[in-house]
This record gives C-alpha cells, structure tokens and sequence, in this order.
C-alpha cells in the first residue's frame, strides 16, 4: 500500500511539473532547464528513448494531468459543501456522503489512469530503462547527479 501511495505521490509531482511548465509556456516562461520540457528532455536522454518511447510517456503525462484535473475542479466544490454542511442547524451528513462517493469515483478513475499509464511506460522500456527510470522515482530528479568538482553520474551510466 505504502509503494502505491508513494508512487502516485511522484506521478503527482510530475503532473504537478507539466501543469506548470504549460502555464509558464503560455505566459512567456518556458523551455528553461527545470521547466516540464526541460524535464522531460533530461529525462529521455537520461533513459536513452526513442521518439516512439518518448509518445508514450507524453501521453501518459497528458492523461494523467486530466485526470488530476477533474480532482483538482473538485476542490472548489468540494469547499463549499463542507462550508454548506457546518452552516446548517444539525450536520448534513447525507451531503458529506455523496461528496465522499464523488471522490471515491474521482480517485477510482485517477487509480485507474495511473494503472494504464505505467503499464504503457513499462512496456515500452527495455529493462535497463525501466531500472534508470524506477531509480528516479524512488530518489527525486537529481539522482546520480553529483552537480560538482566534475564527477559526472553516479551510478548511471557515464563517468569523467
């Protein structure tokens, strides 16, 4: 239970990443190195793709992204039935339960989306690239990366 909540948390801060580079893209502030392209330009030469390997995980990015997008439109929603039950008289907790169904089939759809998303990355990586690519995840982007004195990657495949 544990690895899945950790691993949608990651697939979190990725949508996260490409949300913000869209927006930094629309309003004149993409393309830098920690933008969303710069990301994942880092990370298909890190991994090695091919523009095929590379389709799919912007699709699976675009996927993902809707379908955090649909929860995060819920939020707001989501406030004012909370505001809306603790203003009546006695607690509205038909409502509460309703809204909790409704984030039950918002985070079953979400489940589902990330399910389908890592099994095309998976099977598009060869199993060098899927170990490259789970080592990220479980350590954050600047994994391997020793940013000084020249020492170039740790444990990837490259060295100075």
């Amino acid at each position: 239970m544990f690895g899945f909540v950790f691993g949608t948390a990651c697939l979190a801060g990725l949508i996260f990443t490409v949300r913000r580079a869209r927006w930094h893209r629309y309003h004149g502030r993409g393309g830098g190195r920690w933008s969303w392209r710069g990301r994942m330009r880092w990370l298909f030469e890190r991994l090695d793709t091919s523009p095929g390997q590379e389709k799919v995980f912007v699709k699976a990015a675009d996927e993902l992204t809707e379908s955090f997008e649909k929860m995060r439109d819920e939020f707001r929603t989501t406030r004012a039935a909370i505001a809306q039950a603790l203003r009546a008289e006695q607690l509205d907790t038909v409502a509460l339960s309703q809204l909790h169904e409704k984030h039950d089939a918002l985070l079953a759809n979400m489940r589902e989306t990330l399910r389908t998303s890592l099994a095309q990355i998976h099977e598009s990586l060869d199993p060098r690239q899927r170990r490259e690519l789970a080592d990220i995840i479980e350590h954050g982007w600047g994994y391997g990366y020793r940013g000084h004195g020249g020492w170039g990657w740790h444990g990837g495949h490259r060295y100075c």
